[in-house]
């Protein structure tokens, strides 16, 4: 079990690092590599996991409904705390209930089940960017922005891939084989931009960043352990819930806590440190996803 937890983690951190010591020697401009990514890789390895004839969307439907309930079970547990503790309940509800799923949680799901595990890590994806963008941005900007999520190019490419899949239509392989060379830049490319922005974050209040990173993590494993009392997944869809409940906290929230000036440092050190601490929470997630 050691070696096989090792084997998923390893190379995720290996990537990250190298990432990390490229831009702290060379500080590259990433800005263009960024955007491609999202505007590109990142739909494009959408619609073609979900436009696979084997794609079964009502399969799907009940771990898309546990990984919602995940995300809102996450926040009403911490509520509570951030209100009699007298934390910022705005900045800090999304940190808690949005995990890093795009440049780590793809990555980790896949090394960890194989190829079969990319739909249901695609479904994970693209349900927590379309609450992100909504719900996460609404708590800390106090209004919501459903406007956002109809020009959202993940969630075309989720409709465009779900209707081929359902229509049972084929592409010629002089198109799928770029679309599949697209699709599969986009992990490698995420880990390294990934380490890329962690070295030049930085960590303004340890304390609130530990302290942060110990509440999500007990809040989404314990939320995740009602869930699958009530709702019994297993196989893939089990391991990868608990994997979502383990990833750190996604740098989409400092973006978000910078925009709506909700306490973007204590973000920003909640996210650093989710990352660092998930050299310890990773392994235990993976341990507990493959018994």
């Amino acid at each position: 079990m050691i070696f096989q937890i090792l084997e998923v983690v390893l190379p995720i951190f290996i990537i990250i690092s190298v990432g990390f010591v490229y831009s702290r020697a060379v500080k590259p401009d990433l800005s263009g590599i960024n955007r491609m990514i999202v505007d590109i890789a990142l739909p494009v390895l959408i619609f073609t996991s979900l436009s696979d004839k084997d794609f079964d969307p009502m399969s799907a439907a009940t771990f898309a409904m546990a990984s919602v309930l995940l995300i809102i079970a996450s926040g009403v547990l911490v509520f509570p705390f951030a209100r009699f503790s007298g934390a910022n309940w705005r900045s800090l509800l999304p940190c808690v209930m949005f995990g890093n799923v795009g440049p780590v949680g793809i990555p980790l799901i896949v090394l960890a089940f194989g190829p079969e595990g990319l739909p249901i890590a695609v479904v994970l994806l693209v349900l927590s960017n379309i609450l992100h963008f909504t719900l996460g941005a609404g708590v800390m900007s106090g209004r919501t922005h459903w406007r956002i999520v109809f020009t959202n190019p993940l969630v075309w490419a989720t409709v465009a891939g779900i209707a081929v899949s359902q229509l049972g239509l084929t592409f010629p392989k002089w198109v799928d084989t770029p679309l599949t060379m697209i699709g599969n830049i986009l992990v490698p490319t995420m880990l390294l931009s990934l380490g890329a922005r962690l070295s030049t974050s930085e960590i303004s209040d340890l304390g609130v960043g530990v302290r942060g990173t110990a509440l999500t993590t007990l809040a989404r494993l314990f939320a995740c352990y009602i869930i699958l009392l009530v709702i019994p997944l297993e196989g893939i869809e089990r391991g990868a819930l608990i994997l979502f409940a383990c990833l750190p906290s996604a740098v989409f929230n400092y973006m978000l806590a910078d925009k709506y000036n909700a306490e973007p440092n204590k973000v920003a050190s909640m996210v650093v440190a989710g990352h660092f601490g998930s050299l310890i929470v990773l392994p235990l997630g993976l341990w507990l996803a493959l018994m």
